[in-house]
């Protein structure tokens, strides 16, 4: 039997073993087919809450172990070890499922993912999308991931994982892994890569990160309708060249 108690102002699942590993969408389901629509709301809204707090561990945890290894094996270490971790399957399979696809389509796909990414002021996965002649941009304010540790989580009520207690990590010096710029969070310098890479294997960048230095302020990511629309600035920061032609 389906029970809700109050667990630190959340509403948490403490149903009989029977139901308590039903998925609670499929209860949801359940419960707008019986006609319960107050439950059936009540359920979908704990159930985007349950993917909050494992989604957010593992974000949290990524940026300690890219930290951690900063200090064993200096920042060219973490950017090489960040880097293999990325050009070998994830960053690879993107690459080739994107280049075959619309643009349009590429931002459906993305949008999808920044929506299960808990972006925006309430985390529950609201982003904005907009469109010029140029290109579609997607607007995270803030980013699940590095957005909300940079500014604190205000959900749970925990601080900047840039100060006490996480005290995470940035990059002292300029690299070209991390647009030419210091103070970078480790954990952000894989939106860097994820440009790098498709640069070496194609010539150009699939999106590009329009990352603000000032933690309480948007990120973006651009996609652009034709390679020879990117701005040149988005080689140059990485240490790159615009090619003359794109094949």
């Amino acid at each position: 039997m389906l029970q809700l108690s109050d667990f630190h102002g959340r509403l948490l699942r403490t149903d009989k073993s029977e139901t308590l590993g039903t998925p609670t969408h499929e209860l949801a389901v359940k419960a707008i087919k019986s006609g319960e629509t107050e439950l059936a709301e009540t359920l979908i809204k704990t159930g985007q809450i349950e993917t909050k707090s494992l989604h957010d561990l593992f974000c949290d945890w990524v940026w300690e172990l890219l930290t951690r290894t900063a200090e064993r094996c200096g920042e060219t270490g973490m950017y090489q070890i960040l880097r293999s971790s990325q050009e070998t399957w994830m960053m690879r399979r993107t690459w080739k499922v994107f280049r075959n696809l619309s643009v349009k389509r590429q931002v459906d796909l993305t949008a999808e993912m920044m929506r299960s990414h808990r972006c925006g002021p309430g985390q529950t996965g609201e982003i904005k999308i907009k469109e010029d002649k140029e290109k579609f941009s997607i607007v995270m304010d803030p980013c699940g991931s590095g957005g909300r540790m940079r500014r604190g989580d205000v959900e749970d009520g925990t601080p900047s994982r840039l100060g006490a207690p996480y005290n995470f990590g940035v990059t002292k010096e300029k690299h070209y892994w991390s647009w030419g710029k210091k103070s970078v969070p480790y954990y952000c310098v894989h939106c860097a890569v994820n440009e790098i890479l498709p640069i070496e294997w194609g010539g150009y960048p699939l999106w590009v990160t329009e990352y603000n230095e000032d933690a309480s302020k948007p990120c973006q990511w651009l996609f652009y309708k034709e390679p020879e629309l990117i701005p040149e600035i988005y080689w140059t920061r990485l240490g790159k060249k615009k090619p003359q032609n794109f094949k």
